[in-house]
This record gives C-alpha cells, structure tokens and sequence, in this order.
C-alpha cells in the first residue's frame, strides 16, 4: 500500500486493484493507475476539504464519489459539472455503505460533515476529516466539555477497531492542547501507522508530539510527514 501526502488533509492512497484519494480541495492531483477504480471521499464542505473542481477535474470514467450529507450538490450544479447520480454517493454519520470494492463506514464529525472507515482488499483505513477532540481556550469551559464528550463517545464506537492506516488531526492551532484528540484516537484504536494531518502545513509537530511523555505507548507509530507530495510504503 501506498499513501501520498499531498497537503492539509489529503491523501492519495494506492492498493493493488483500487485507489483512494481523501479531502482533495485543490492542486494537481498525483498520476496513479486509471485502468483501477479511483473512490473519492469528502467529509464535509469545508475551502480546506473540498471543491466542486474535483469533479470537472476527475470525472466520471471509473471514478466513484463518497460525500458527507453537508455537502450539497444541486441538479443544476450537477449539471454543470458532467456529474452522474449512479457515480455519487451522499451518506449520512452512522450508515455502511458498499461502494464497488470498498466498504464504507461513517461517524459524525465534531465540527461538519463525517469521518470514514473504509475497509478494501484486506486493508482497514480511518480518516478523521474533522472529528477531533476541540478544545479551545477562549472557549467556555462548558463548550470544551460537550466537545469532549462528542468527541470521546464517536471515539468509543471504534473501541479496538484494528486500522493499518489512520489519518488523524494534529492541529497546532489548539497550542499545548493540541494532542488531545490524536492521543485519544492512538489509545482507542488498534493503529499500525498514524498519519498527522491538518497541520497547516506544521511539518514539526510530529515531533512536538513524539517528544511528550504521553506519546511513549504508540510514537514509533507516528509517521512523521516532512513535505506535500511525500509518499510512504506500508508493508503487510
């Protein structure tokens, strides 16, 4: 399996009969193999998670769409935009879905939109999107507190789940808290590899983390992304 790092939360991942690209909003998107289906998924509407143009730019030729509800795509955009209804996919959090060869699974975000477990060719992936423990400090505390609960009961739902590769918020907006919700993930999940991701392009907080006390159980699982267009082999 290979993943590609290509900024901000977007992922490219390739596996021997599909590919996978996540939260692509913008930038020429890496060659991969188009004789293998490509499934596309957006969790949310965000400017930093999606764009209508990854319709015009992909199309519809062995090209498969998995969207958050949030995002809404009216029939005169679908128009505009060449897309097919057979060819898209909308889900709502908390539904499975079969799409061609993969199978999805989504959980409500604590922001907009949804997170994806999707489970192909003997490979478990989990991206995030925008579930992640928030904590703000000019929040009220009753706000982190209800941010807290959200996010920790999604994370129970995926209590021991075995994932081989998870992209997960590291985001260095939220300032000493900023590991909050990745830690809870590496506690909650079975991950092999964790990918940081929503960094704004804060290519040192990988280490930041792996330097705290708390990251010692799973750090020399944290894949430390150095660049946009990075790519990494996962074995096994």
């Amino acid at each position: 399996m290979k993943i590609t790092f290509l900024y901000h939360s977007a992922f490219l991942v390739e596996l021997a009969h599909c590919t996978l690209l996540f939260d692509w909003y913008g930038g020429p998107v890496p060659d991969y193999d188009r004789v293998k289906p490509l499934y596309v998924f957006v969790s949310h509407h965000h400017g930093d998670h999606y764009s209508p143009e990854i319709f015009s730019l992909l199309g519809m030729d062995n090209v498969w769409y998995v969207l958050a509800t949030c995002v809404h795509l009216s029939a005169r955009r679908k128009q505009a935009l060449g897309i097919l209804d057979d060819h898209v996919f909308r889900l709502p959090a908390g539904k499975e879905q079969t799409v061609g060869q993969v199978q999805v699974t989504t959980y409500r975000s604590t922001d907009e939109g949804v997170a994806f477990l999707v489970q192909t060719e003997g490979k478990t992936l989990f991206h995030a999107g925008d579930l992640q423990w928030w904590h703000w400090a000019e929040e009220p505390k009753s706000w982190n507190q209800e941010m807290e609960r959200d996010f920790k009961a999604e994370c129970r739902k995926l209590a021991g789940q075995h994932v081989d590769a998870a992209f997960l918020v590291l985001d260095p907006r939220q300032e000493d808290d900023f590991w909050l919700g990745f830690d809870w993930w590496m506690r909650t999940m079975d991950v092999k590899a964790a990918f940081p991701m929503h960094s704004w392009e804060d290519f040192q907080i990988a280490k930041r983390l792996k330097a705290l006390p708390v990251s010692q159980p799973y750090r020399d699982r944290i894949v430390e992304v150095r660049y946009p267009g990075q790519s990494f082999l996962l074995e096994g």
